[in-house]
């Protein structure tokens, strides 16, 4: 299932374990302060961030689109 959601949304499904893979897209720019990408996902420090593993990077003209598997968190 595609699951394309707002924050909210990706996070829940990330903190419940529901998630097989992440595909995202990366743009050469850098902004300010902006919109979260994950809200409610058990994040909120460094130490409980959720570890990927890289499967595939592939530049799309000036973007990139990076695919990653969630690595199983422990406890």
């Amino acid at each position: 299932m595609l699951l394309e959601g707002g924050p909210r949304l990706a996070g829940a499904f990330l903190e419940a374990g529901l998630v097989d893979k992440v595909v995202g897209y990366v743009a050469p720019r850098l902004l300010g302060a902006g919109p979260t990408a994950l809200v409610d996902a058990g994040v909120t420090t460094i130490a409980e961030a959720i570890d990927l593993e890289l499967v595939d990077v592939t530049q799309i003209g000036p973007d990139l689109r990076i695919t990653a598997l969630p690595r199983k968190r422990e406890g």
